[in-house]
């Protein structure tokens, strides 16, 4: 949601399906026609921190399931993102990794996030370290199995 609020002219964005690698060409195009931020999120904070793009035409999956909203630790997710993978330097390729969904009360605790994390947020990750989404700059995307 932060990276729209720069961009929030709908006519700025462009949702690319089945692109990896961000030099390669080929990958189906859409138009976005609305951004929808959630009614709730308050710039100086976090929670909330999601929108939704409503695309000029249809986007069509095969074989998707619900949509499942319930989360429990130590599920795995996958995060993808072109985040940098050295210091300063962007990825030129998608990449992915599986991480454990982390409950807000482990993700609250004094050695971890010191209680920033609210109950409208999600904790994924390892907390030992290791590969994570932390920098790549609002572009990474959070899926959870159906």
């Amino acid at each position: 949601e932060h990276s729209f609020q720069r961009f929030e002219n709908s006519s700025l964005w462009t949702v690319h399906v089945g692109l990896t690698e961000q030099l390669i060409h080929g990958a189906h195009s859409l138009a976005v026609k609305r951004i929808i931020r959630h009614p709730q999120y308050w710039q100086k904070g976090l929670d909330y921190d999601i929108a939704l793009m409503r695309l000029q035409e249809p986007l069509v999956f095969d074989g998707t399931g619900n949509v499942f909203l319930e989360f429990t630790e130590g599920t795995m997710c996958w995060i993808s993102g072109w985040g940098a993978t050295e210091e300063d330097e962007s990825s030129v390729v998608l990449h992915s990794a599986m991480i454990p969904l982390i409950s807000t009360k482990t993700c609250n605790q004094a050695d971890v996030y010191k209680g920033l994390i609210s109950s409208w947020m999600i904790c994924a990750g390892y907390l030992e370290g290791g590969i994570d989404s932390c920098q790549v700059h609002g572009d990474t995307l959070l899926m959870l199995p159906l």
